[in-house]
């Protein structure tokens, strides 16, 4: 598959401030537009998404990671951090964002975060303000979270909502039912996508990915439908090695056997495309130019 890669991240603590690394020591240390696997013939563009440094830096990682381009020619897009929950007073920190044309979409972690978060009335109010802006909103939740998203998706229906990693499933147990039916419910809410991605941090390392994924991956194509779906790696926090990440996208087009070869373009790059409104055509590498 010819694919946006709609999950990336790129962090460097000698630039900017990550205090979660402290809990990650595999992950603490710089990875950059080298250390990702995006030299793959079949991956044509990246969205990065923000690496949760400190919230007063986020201006500060678009324009550092804008700078990576050289370096990284497939980078096509970004999720900025924006506090949504500071409600209308948000408008500032979106306006600031839109000078960077890069910025797509914004993302405030709702990760472990209860319905007094993401239902309060300022939670609310800021994301209406990414929606007038015209921007996008990644929301990551676990798998514990879905019916709650679904209330804030239902409440801020003018916003455009992109689930990260298929809510954090519990693919480690295989235990499907109470996900499944969490997802079947917030697949109700037209203004949700999905990504298919980051199923490598929520699986058994010590087992192969490709079987425990698979049905979490076939769930959520037939929950939401191909349209709706779009493939994102993860790197490097689910995905460290070119190897796994090939393992990966050929594990997502397995699990599509059957599936029409519009389907696999739409996961594969065409729903990317379109909610990240990325200038990138299958066969071509992204260019700074192209994102303007």
């Amino acid at each position: 598959m010819q694919v946006i890669d709609s999950h990336v991240h790129v962090w460097d603590p000698a630039v900017l401030d990550y205090a979660w690394l402290a809990d990650a020591p595999v992950l603490n240390r710089a990875f950059l537009p080298a250390d990702l696997p995006h030299t793959a013939g079949n991956t044509r563009a990246a969205v990065f998404v923000q690496a949760d440094c400190r919230d007063d830096q986020a201006l500060k990682e678009v324009d550092w990671v804008s700078g990576l381009g050289r370096s990284w020619p497939q980078l096509a897009g970004i999720v900025a951090f924006a506090p949504i929950s500071r409600g209308d007073a948000v408008s500032q920190d979106l306006g600031q964002l839109l000078e960077r044309p890069l910025v797509r979409g914004v993302r405030q972690l709702f990760q472990d975060r209860d319905a007094s978060f993401l239902l309060a009335p300022a939670t609310l109010a800021g994301a209406r303000q990414v929606a007038m802006a015209g921007l996008v909103f990644d929301a990551c939740v676990r798998a514990g979270q879905l019916a709650i998203l679904a209330e804030f998706a239902d409440r801020t229906p003018e916003l455009m909502i992109v689930l990260d990693h298929m809510a954090k499933p519990p693919i480690a147990s295989g235990e499907v039912t109470a996900w499944s039916s969490g997802m079947r419910e917030l697949a109700r809410r037209p203004n949700v996508v999905v990504k298919i991605s980051g199923a490598g941090a929520e699986a058994d390392r010590n087992r192969p990915l490709a079987p425990q994924a698979a049905p979490y991956i076939q769930e959520t194509l037939h929950l939401f439908g191909a349209d709706r779906c779009m493939i994102g790696s993860d790197c490097p926090v689910s995905l460290t090695t070119p190897a796994a990440y090939q393992d990966w996208i050929a594990t997502v087009e397995q699990a599509m056997t059957g599936a029409s070869d519009g389907e696999r373009r739409a996961v594969a790059h065409g729903t990317a495309a379109r909610i990240y409104r990325l200038q990138v055509t299958p066969g071509q590498t992204a260019t700074n130019q192209e994102t303007d």
